[in-house]
């Protein structure tokens, strides 16, 4: 049987963490430490694996993920009932216009790569099969349906699983024959086909398995497995056959033709078979979620530990080694996790961790609800009646050679690593229970923060000693958040400021303290942890990350302002490679040495950081504030308190998920709107280029990074940082090839992908044009010379007069839309310009609207470029009645229009707008043609909130933009 736990607490966590060995196990029976063993590394484990789902909620046109493809740039692909979806780890881009596909309704049941051209094969509900190569969608001659998988062998043929005829064969992606019940198939619903190294083609029925054996005619039924419904099959590494089945799973023997059952207390029903990289065998059912089988241990995942349904329909592993699981109520990736976490279900103590410390070898983890040791092997958590048990941990230190436990309610233990030598408290010489922070000096004794101030600790041969520093003593508040001692002197953090007591020159009457501050460092009040690394100290603040220079005396704070994400820090620590970490309540900020290096000494005035979260692995993005939090480990791994466990992460982790960059790829490029070809020319009067892009990696998704560049305009690499979109504006005439190329964080850059284009010259920019012209002009100039020299002066005036009337038809015409009559994209630039200056100087707002004729083209290539020009022309007289006399319109650019609104606020411009949008809606234009209806959709930008003029016209294009990925035939305000 399946365990349930599924030896889940394989504490995978623990491997790599430590190379030292468990102690915990020679603790005696009476010590009441529950322990639990670990036999597996990290990596074989799914439930130490980062899970991410996606839903309907995050973009998927519907929950029932039917199949599961990658094509060989390393998009993924989805076959959904409503339509098949390419995925680049952020965007999804939905096929569900029949129009497009070719296809005959938009269920698809299967997706397929065909490894001979790269192309991919998707297959639906009512026999449709579409081919998609090179963005275009080709579709074939339909099969029978309901088609229920399309399989391409070796050899590029088709092989078409159909529910009610059989299976059919295409070549060349025509239709070229069909097995039915009449060649031997034991019934004409055929789930999967596979055809084997030896050319044995194999057909999984509703009737059960069955083979046409290489060169044979007919099919014929394998005994040895139920003669029932068989649903899945995979060739393995090894050139097995695995057949799932309603009762389990089974595996062809030697002889190729019998078969035995694999997991033989596996009776589930399999409805999906995947041999992933590592060895691991991935199973979908058909009501228990996925499984994964590896080095003998079965491992589960369903509804109850979080996968969206426990009906799994495929599974995929992707080229970076996760493993995506398709089911009817989303898709779920599964990944190595960046970070290892451990919590209460792992049999730690408790989920809300406020400090971790490493103590003799062990990791101390100290838990509102206990404490938790864990070594390489082992871990262990105090349990009742052992004094240690259920203890609310605040902090640790050391002291001694002996571990210092600071409590919320129950003051401090003292802990040799066997047994609790002492514990102190307000009954005996405590002045608080509450121990926020420890620090010890062999001089000068112990030092505990509470909420009443510092109390000094000196053991004597009377016993413990105490001193209480507090307000009246100097310091700036008593309720301490944090101790150091550093040269021997005690730093002490309070919620109101730091003061530091000059150990060595204070009596045994008086305290020698110095408040600090730091009113020209943000303000700064409360530090939450003190680090010492180098000539540096480094404080964890509400303003931001402090740090001292201890030999020049110098201080400086880094926040928002040098390029952090924000100001509030918990936590800091230095890995093993030297990188810096903050703990934050927002996820745990990552610097590199080398970036962080260069910005202590000035060579960089901005840092760049990573910020990782949930989605990493890290059981919470709120990192807890403690004494301490966060922590370096003897092996360089970094342990973070946090409220839903204690996570980790290694630099060598980090290293080794970034080794792969992410493949690049350019999804689009648009001109004005319109739609660039590869190798395509551009018009003359284009004024705005747009290209997206994206890189293809799915671990770190969140954090790719990019760099682009335009060739034959700026041959540097830009750094884009996370954007995945490039605009370029008036552009010179000249032959352009974009390219972007992306990394992971810190990780290589990929091969660039590249796009080739042209933009054309206006005529006069060319020098045939004036060439031409200046013939034209000395040959006119000659035969008036020679024809009419009596006439000169009069001809000299006339031909003045008609170079004077040219110019200013060319002006005119150089400001005005040929089509419509309106201002064009150059008119409309001066007057935005001008509206800019004059809302700044009469302190009134101005509102623009871009506006988008929706599903243009459809218009063009059905009622032909004729009428597409009319309904610009009737939208342009439309428009024009609707506007008030200081308004301004003018067509922007193809079927795209900008509206200049003076004195009109966002919501007074927004109504404005969807005034507009309704009346071109209720507007007929049946007179140009029968069932033409036209709409549009209208971005809404105001510089009361985008003051000047490239971000009123970036704020509305988005806004544009989110109207369209709306639906269309909407108003948005940015």
């Amino acid at each position: 049987m399946i365990s349930k736990k599924l030896k889940l607490f394989t504490l995978v966590v623990a491997v790599s963490l430590f190379s030292i060995d468990s102690h915990a196990q020679n603790a005696p029976a009476s010590s009441a430490i529950h322990t639990f063993d670990f036999e597996l590394p990290v990596d074989q484990s799914i439930h130490y694996m980062t899970r991410q789902a996606w839903t309907t909620r995050n973009g998927l046109p519907h929950n029932s993920i039917n199949a599961i493809a990658q094509d060989k740039q390393g998009f993924l692909w989805f076959g959904t009932w409503q339509g098949p979806v390419r995925f680049d780890g952020k965007d999804f881009d939905i096929y569900d216009d029949i129009r497009v596909t070719g296809l005959p309704d938009i269920g698809i049941f299967s997706i397929a790569l065909n490894p001979c051209d790269d192309s991919i094969y998707v297959a639906g509900a009512r026999g449709g099969i579409s081919r998609f190569h090179d963005n275009r969608w080709l579709p074939l001659e339909p099969a029978p349906p309901f088609i229920n998988e399309v399989e391409i062998d070796k050899n590029c043929t088709i092989w078409v699983s159909s529910s009610e005829k059989g299976l059919i064969n295409y070549e060349n992606n025509e239709r070229v024959s069909r097995f039915t019940t009449e060649q031997g198939l034991p019934s004409n619903n055929v789930y999967q086909s596979r055809v084997d190294a030896s050319g044995n083609l194999w057909a999984a029925t509703a009737g059960g398995l069955s083979v046409k054996r290489a060169g044979a005619m007919r099919f014929e039924l394998i005994d040895d497995l139920p003669a029932n419904r068989v649903r899945k099959l995979l060739i393995d590494s090894d050139g097995r056959l695995l057949v799932g089945t309603g009762s389990g799973l089974y595996r062809q023997q030697d002889d190729k033709f019998t078969f035995e059952k694999l997991l033989p207390n596996l009776n589930f029903t399999i409805s999906a078979i995947n041999r992933t990289r590592d060895g691991a065998l991935w199973l979908g059912t058909y009501r228990n979620g996925v499984l994964r089988f590896y080095n003998g241990e079965l491992q589960q995942v369903n509804t109850d530990n979080g996968l969206p349904n426990n009906h799994v329909l495929d599974i995929l592993e992707d080229q970076e080694g996760s493993v995506w699981v398709s089911t009817h109520g989303g898709l779920m990736q599964f990944r190595r996790s960046l970070f290892t976490t451990m919590q209460s279900h792992n049999g730690l103590a408790g989920d809300f961790v406020r400090s971790v410390y490493e103590f003799n070898d062990k990791l101390y983890v100290g838990t509102s609800s206990g404490i938790s040791t864990l070594t390489k092997a082992q871990l262990a958590t105090f349990e009742s009646p052992h004094p240690l048990a259920n203890q609310s941990v605040l902090s640790f230190s050391e002291y001694n050679n002996q571990l210092l436990i600071g409590t919320y309610t129950n003051g401090l233990f003292i802990w040799d690593g066997e047994r609790v030598t002492d514990h102190l408290t307000t009954k005996n010489v405590l002045k608080s229970d509450e121990v926020r922070a420890i620090a010890g000096s062999e001089k000068h004794g112990l030092f505990l923060g509470s909420p009443v101030g510092v109390t000094q600790l000196k053991k004597t041969e009377k016993g413990w000693q105490t001193r209480l520093i507090t307000t009246q003593d100097g310091l700036q508040n008593n309720y301490i958040t944090t101790l150091r001692i550093i040269d021997n002197k005690l730093w002490v953090a309070s919620v109101s400021g730091l003061s530091i007591v000059d150990l060595d020159a204070s009596s045994t009457t008086e305290w020698q303290v110095r408040q600090l501050d730091f009113s020209d460092l943000h303000d700064a009040q409360l530090t939450f942890q003190i680090s010492q690394k180098g000539p540096y100290v480094f404080l964890a603040t509400d303003r931001g990350l402090i740090y001292h220079h201890q030999k020049e005396d110098t201080w400086a704070i880094i926040n928002r302002d040098q390029g952090l994400p924000f100001d509030n820090f918990l936590a800091v620590s230095f890995d093993g490679d030297a990188n810096i970490w903050l703990g934050s309540n927002r996820g745990a900020i990552f610097i590199a040495h080398d970036e962080f290096e260069d910005f202590l000494s000035g060579k960089t005035s901005h840092l760049t950081y990573q910020r990782f979260t949930e989605v990493d692995g890290m059981g919470s993005s709120q990192i807890n504030s403690g004494g301490p939090s966060m922590i370096r480990s003897q092996n360089g791994r970094v342990w973070m308190s946090t409220a839903r466990g204690v996570s980790s992460v290694a630099p060598s982790d980090l290293k080794a998920m970034v080794q792969i960059a992410p493949p690049a790829v350019i999804a689009s490029v648009t001109a004005d709107g319109q739609r660039v070809s590869y190798g395509g020319r551009i018009p003359a009067d284009t004024q705005r280029l747009v290209v997206n892009y994206a890189g293809l990696g799915f671990l770190m998704a969140d954090h790719i990074e990019y760099q682009v560049r335009l060739v034959g305009f700026d041959d540097q690499w830009l750094n884009r940082g996370s954007m995945t979109t490039s605009e370029y504006t008036s552009l010179p005439a000249n032959d352009y090839i974009f390219q972007v190329r992306a990394a992971y964080p810190g990780g290589s850059w990929s091969e660039p992908a590249s796009f080739a284009f042209a933009r054309s010259e206006h005529p006069w920019q060319q020098s045939w044009f004036w060439l031409s012209l200046a013939v034209a002009i000395t040959g006119i100039a000659t035969m008036l010379v020679r024809a009419r020299i009596r006439f000169l002066s009069n001809q000299r005036a006339q031909l003045e007069r008609m170079v004077a009337e040219k110019t200013r038809e060319l002006k005119g015409l150089a400001r005005q839309d040929s089509l419509t009559q309106l201002g064009n994209r150059r008119a409309f630039d001066e007057q935005l310009q001008y509206e800019v200056k004059r809302c700044e100087r009469s302190a009134q707002p101005l509102s623009l609207a871009i506006i988008d004729v929706d599903h243009f083209k459809l218009i063009n290539d059905r009622f032909l470029h004729v009428v597409g020009d009319q309904v610009l022309i009737e939208l342009s007289t439309l428009l024009s009645s609707l506007l008030r006399e200081v308004d301004y319109v003018a067509r922007w650019g193809g079927e795209e229009f900008a509206l200049l609104m003076p004195e009109t606020n966002a919501k007074d411009a927004l109504q404005a707008a969807e005034r507009i949008r309704q009346t071109i809606e209720d507007a007929s234009f049946n007179h140009l043609a029968n069932d033409l209806s036209v709409t549009v959709s209208i971005g809404v930008a105001s510089s009361e909130h985008y003051p000047n003029h490239s971000a009123l016209l970036v704020a509305a294009d988005k806004a544009l933009y989110q109207a369209k990925q709306g639906g269309r035939n909407r108003t948005e305000l940015a």
